[in-house]
């Protein structure tokens, strides 16, 4: 290859080049190292353009193609009005509303009721969300019948939604348009920072679509709220609550229902049998 055009850069990047990037990875590779200062200035050039950008945080050399997708809000039309568009287990439906679409998130640190509460909110929306639910869960089918088993032996078999076993990558495979419930993501403990990106794609794969994705995450023991990842992963949730040995309370609630009292003042006390059926439910306030 002598040479390279301005064009033909900028018809890779528009119709071939998916994601991020390597600026020596254009045309596939083939461009020889002796052109790679004329190949960086044409990049900056499709910057100037509003082809390409560069990626923050990847380190010099990284680019991915102009994102132009936009989502108009038509605020406009409809009533106004959130419904009730998930039945939320220990009867948090009380404090909050989950618009359509909506992430929230469920932490807690090991065996104190995360997959209980995964469990019953998939049992609790079978009416509401009828043939729409995906559960995606760590564990493998026998551990999972017995559970069921013990929280409604009367459901139908096979049940109206459909389960899969997975612990990461969700945004590739979740319908956007279903109840999606994810019992784990799991957390590379090496690079906790990076999970909110995991987050991010989750909440992006809902845009312009009418789902809901409840995320289940691992946190630390104690008082700590946040999953592992920290702040990062309450940024984009509607709901964010946090369970630790017989109690519920709430991180972030959005979108809050009018009360007599503060909600993040509540804590939900709980006690399980069998692994999956609560019971002695009660609100404690302040």
């Amino acid at each position: 290859m002598a040479d390279i055009k301005q064009s033909q850069i900028e018809e890779w990047i528009t119709n071939q080049a998916t994601g991020v990037f390597h600026y020596t990875k254009v045309l596939d590779g083939i461009i020889p190292k002796e052109l790679y200062p004329s190949l960086r200035t044409i990049m900056h050039r499709c910057k100037d353009k509003g082809i390409a950008m560069p990626v923050d945080g990847k380190g010099d050399g990284w680019w991915r193609p102009t994102d132009r997708s936009v989502e108009e809000l038509c605020w406009w039309n409809g009533d106004g009005e959130i419904g009730e568009n998930i039945i939320l287990p220990l009867g948090l439906n009380k404090y909050c509303y989950v618009p359509l679409s909506s992430l929230v998130i469920v932490t807690a640190p090991y065996n104190v009721g995360k997959t209980a509460y995964c469990l019953n909110l998939v049992n609790d929306n079978l009416k509401l969300w009828e043939n729409k639910i995906d559960f995606y869960v760590s564990e493998g089918a026998e551990m999972m019948k017995a559970k069921f088993q013990a929280l409604n032996p009367m459901m139908p078999k096979p049940p109206s939604f459909k389960m899969y076993r997975r612990t990461q990558n969700f945004a590739d495979v979740m319908n956007p348009d279903h109840l999606s419930v994810m019992d784990y993501l799991r957390v590379d403990m090496n690079k906790t920072y990076d999970i909110s990106n995991a987050l991010f794609a989750i909440f992006n794969k809902l845009i312009g679509h009418k789902g809901i994705a409840v995320v289940a995450m691992q946190k630390p023991p104690g008082e700590r709220k946040l999953a592992f990842g920290g702040a990062s992963t309450a940024f984009e949730p509607m709901l964010y609550i946090c369970m630790d040995k017989g109690v519920l309370s709430f991180e972030k609630i959005k979108v809050p229902k009018i009360l007599e009292y503060d909600p993040y003042s509540v804590k939900i006390k709980f006690k399980i049998a069998r692994g999956v059926n609560f019971w002695d439910i009660h609100e404690e306030i302040g």
